[in-house]
């Protein structure tokens, strides 16, 4: 009896267990928002970034590091999931200004209508001041006003550039005659 009453529970607990992390798998922080299939070309890692030239020297001669850097990567999934990674840096006045974020959500890409969007779920970001700042460092959560519904991220008019039949790389232009540049490149870790 005690046997069959310790396998019983052993059962139970399994079943438990596989469905929870089932659901997990399935949704994870990735969201029940809209996705699409990711086409072959498109899965793995996509990296575009700028700096200015701006304030890399102070009046005093010392270096002072770049005016401003922006990237942005976004991890593609066959199933829809995505990830955003986002690293921003300003320099005003001799202060250094960083911020690096990451999300997790799915993805709609588009190559008949050139679009591209992505539905953040979750995510967490944090931030250095050089010239203080007491959160220096700290992981906070995106909150609802930074996550989809409320901030939506959608790319039109992309071109896919393509050689020999398949995709490498997608350019975004804006009317100022300037691009975000996509090309493929290794996911950053965690």
């Amino acid at each position: 009896m005690k046997k069959t009453l310790t396998l019983i529970l052993f059962a139970t607990l399994m079943v438990t267990l596989n469905s929870c992390s089932k659901d997990k798998d399935e949704n994870g922080n990735y969201g029940n928002n809209p996705k699409t299939i990711v086409p072959d070309d498109l899965v793995g890692y996509w990296l575009a970034g700028s700096t200015s030239i701006g304030s890399f020297w102070g009046y005093d001669g010392s270096y002072q590091g770049a005016g401003f850097e922006l990237a942005v990567g976004y991890m593609l999934f066959k199933d829809g999931r995505a990830r955003e990674y986002f690293y921003y840096t300003n320099t005003n006045s001799g202060c250094r200004s960083q911020v690096l974020g990451y999300k997790e959500g799915t993805v709609e890409v588009d190559l008949t209508n050139n679009s591209f969007k992505f539905y953040s779920a979750a995510g967490n970001y944090r931030g250095y001041q050089s010239c203080g700042g007491s959160d220096n460092g700290k992981t906070k959560k995106y909150g609802a006003d930074e996550l989809y519904p409320k901030k939506q991220v959608q790319y039109t008019d992309i071109e896919f550039k393509k050689e020999a039949g398949k995709i490498k790389s997608w350019h975004i232009y804006y009317d100022d005659g300037s691009s975000m540049d996509f090309t493929k490149s290794q996911e950053p870790q965690k």
